[in-house]
């Protein structure tokens, strides 16, 4: 199972995100939930750096990922992050043996 824990702050801003596990839905190279985790997860991480110029500490090892803002999150941080969010829970509905989402207060 892909566990994700989504952290935000007292105003219910994303602060930071990790991603634990496998989908084991199909072989590995194969499994569709594994890829859209990932892609979705990512996909984030390059629209904060790259197109937002936001700092970011984040780790990636052997299927986890811990990604942490930096900065004080603002508007255009949560388009993004909850635009992931939005999509990573339709997946967990849609695979609810498969991913599991958490949300946690800083």
């Amino acid at each position: 199972m892909i566990k994700i824990d989504l952290f935000k702050n007292e105003k219910n801003l994303m602060v930071a995100y990790e991603v634990n596990g496998h989908a084991d839905y199909a072989e590995e190279g194969k499994d569709i939930v594994c890829a859209a985790v990932s892609v979705l997860t990512l996909a984030a991480i390059n629209g904060l750096e790259e197109h937002l110029k936001r700092e970011l500490s984040y780790e990636c090892s052997d299927g986890d990922l811990k990604v942490t803002l930096k900065q004080t999150p603002d508007d255009l941080t949560q388009a993004i992050l909850a635009t992931m969010e939005m999509a990573l829970k339709d997946i967990a509905e849609q695979y609810p043996r498969r991913v599991r989402i958490k949300e946690h207060r800083r």
